[in-house]
Parts: C-alpha cells; sequence; structure tokens
C-alpha cells in the first residue's frame, strides 16, 4: 500500500527491513541528537540499527511509515505502534540498549496504554523540511490509529513551541503529563 502525499515527489510506504539505518537515525533526531544535520560525523548508534532492524522493539522497522524521494531516498519517517504493546517491546528494547541509557527506568512513565496508537518519533531529512512533510506523517498515522479505532497519542517536549503548535493545529491536546527518559513531557491526545 502506497500513497503519494501533496509534497511533490515524496511517496509514503511501510518500512522494510534495509530502512533501520534510517529509522534509527529518526529515533536518534526525535531523541534531540543532531545525526541527520551531519550524517558524516554522527552516524546512527549501531546498537539502535539493531533495534531496528528487529520486529519485537519499538523502534522496529515493522512498527515506521517511510516517506520516500522517487529516487528511493528517504526523505523522512514516523514510528509508531499499538499501547497494548508497549510494555514488552519497552523492556526489550531498553534492554538491548542498557548501555545507552543514561536515566532511571524504574521511575519512567509508561508512554503508551491499550486504547493507544502511540506516535513514538519522527524526523524528515534536513533538504526535505518546511515542505509539510512532517504533517502528512502524522496525518496518516491519526488516520491508520482510527483505522484501528485506536486513540491518537504522542509525547512533547513542553518547550518545543514549534512542535507544540503543529501537533495543536492537527487536533491534539494536552491530557496530562509524562515523566519519560528522564525529563517532563506532556502526553497529547487527539480525540
Amino acid at each position: 500500500m502506497t500513497a503519494k502525499p501533496s509534497v511533490p515527489d515524496v511517496i509514503l510506504r511501510p518500512a522494510v527491513e534495509a530502512d533501520a539505518p534510517f529509522i534509527a537515525t529518526v529515533v536518534m533526531e526525535a531523541l534531540g541528537s543532531e545525526v541527520m544535520e551531519h550524517p558524516e560525523t554522527t552516524p546512527p548508534d549501531a546498537a539502535i540499527v539493531e533495534v531496528c532492524r528487529r520486529t519485537d522493539t519499538l523502534y522496529s522497522w515493522k512498527n515506521t511509515m517511510m516517506a520516500t524521494a522517487p529516487d528511493g531516498r528517504p526523505a523522512g519517517a514516523l514510528v509508531a505502534y499499538r499501547g497494548e504493546d508497549y510494555r514488552q517491546m519497552q523492556h526489550i528494547t531498553f534492554d538491548l540498549l542498557e548501555h545507552l541509557i543514561t536515566f532511571d527506568r524504574t521511575t519512567m512513565d509508561d508512554e503508551a496504554y491499550a486504547g493507544d496508537y502511540y506516535i513514538d518519533s519522527v524526523a524528515v531529512a534536513p533538504e526535505n523540511r518546511g515542505q509539510g512533510l512532517g504533517k502528512i506523517l502524522i496525518q496518516h498515522a491519526i488516520s491508520q490509529a482510527r483505522a484501528e479505532g485506536l486513540l491518537p497519542v504522542l509525547s512533547c517536549d513542553p518547550h518545543n513551541t514549534v512542535a507544540r503548535s503543529l501537533y495543536e493545529r492537527l487536533g491534539f491536546r494536552e491530557e496530562g503529563r509524562l515523566f519519560i527518559f528522564g525529563e517532563d513531557y506532556l502526553r497529547m491526545v487527539c480525540r
């Protein structure tokens, strides 16, 4: 199933295992790394790439929608999954990335719950930013959630006013706070 969004020459498609290195950059970017801005000096972490190659982790290629240029070059991606699978996938993911974790896992709130379709990570390659591709990826995730009878949910850094504004324009509203990755985030829901 492919869909052509309104962004010229970009195609949405489900990810495949070979997309794992790009998915890893999306996850790292969402966590605050500037890996997309400096790919020659900041390659994706090999452990995160391996997590993205698996099918039983939060950041699996199976949980990812890719946006690609006609030549197949990745332009952006969005990682999202069903909330009822969260705890098991989180345990596996964090165990595999233990050496990278700098926060106390025992104090972290669950990011997603049963009934949620959790939009975990979204990022667009620098050369494709400003074209509305992030919005298209999120809109696709909202549609996917609704088709599955799930509630679209995401977390937002309260200081990231640009992201928050985009999420609010797409219909997300703050419905609580989460303590994740050692920091406070807004839990935002699109009803």
